[in-house]
């Protein structure tokens, strides 16, 4: 199972007329916010399986019809904020939006993301029981605290999402919200629990 993960910003080999030719081969897209939702929907409309997403801090993925003016999220798309969702055989589960900083939507206080977190519980126990592992893969916006995490308040990790891996065990964490600066970025890094964390900025290929 190959994973293209994608964040914060558009990649051309992504937002391109050759794609998904362009790439190397891969099964499923995970966004881990912040991506425009016309991006969302270009891809829906290149592919055969939904893109799976969580909407970032700025809410990049909304989109405002031309006829009604009404806004509204992405088409051929799956929103995974709050769910745990199975697709492919890939147990996947989502949590949108980052720590909170200033008033406004889709931003979380620590506690806040502890519960959303917790309501995920019985779904991640019947997987458990069923499929003999919990989930496979977390997909958030903001970073867990750790390595990924930025320098400034805005964007500190979330101590809520290492709780989780602890607990659960992923395979993979992917987030984005911080941005990779430099060419020697580290894109990923292995917690001391052996949980892959993932910083899918721009985009990146995922071999689970």
């Amino acid at each position: 199972m190959r994973i293209l993960a994608i964040a914060d910003e558009v990649s051309p080999f992504v937002y391109s007329e050759n794609f998904p030719k362009n790439l190397p081969p891969f099964d499923l897209v995970l966004s881990a916010g912040d991506m425009p939702g016309y991006v969302l929907e270009f891809i829906a409309t290149r592919l055969t399986t939904q893109p799976v997403y969580v909407l970032g801090n700025h809410a990049e993925g909304y989109l405002r019809d031309n006829t009604s003016d009404q806004v509204r999220l992405p088409g051929g798309c799956i929103n995974a904020h709050a769910q745990v969702l199975e697709l492919g055989g890939v147990l996947i589960a989502g949590i949108e939006g980052s720590a909170r900083y200033r008033p406004g939507p889709h931003q979380y206080s620590e506690w806040q993301m502890q519960l959303i977190t917790r309501r995920l519980a019985l779904r991640l126990l019947y997987n458990r029981q069923r499929h003999g592992r919990a989930v496979d893969v977390l997909l958030t916006h903001a970073p867990p605290k750790g390595p990924h995490e930025g320098a400034d308040y805005p964007h500190r990790g979330v101590g809520a999402f290492n709780r989780f891996a602890d607990l659960w065990k992923p395979k993979v964490h992917v987030h984005g919200h911080v941005h990779l600066n430099g060419a020697n970025a580290p894109r990923e890094y292995v917690t001391d629990k052996g949980v892959r964390v993932v910083n899918a900025f721009g985009f990146t290929l995922i071999d689970l």
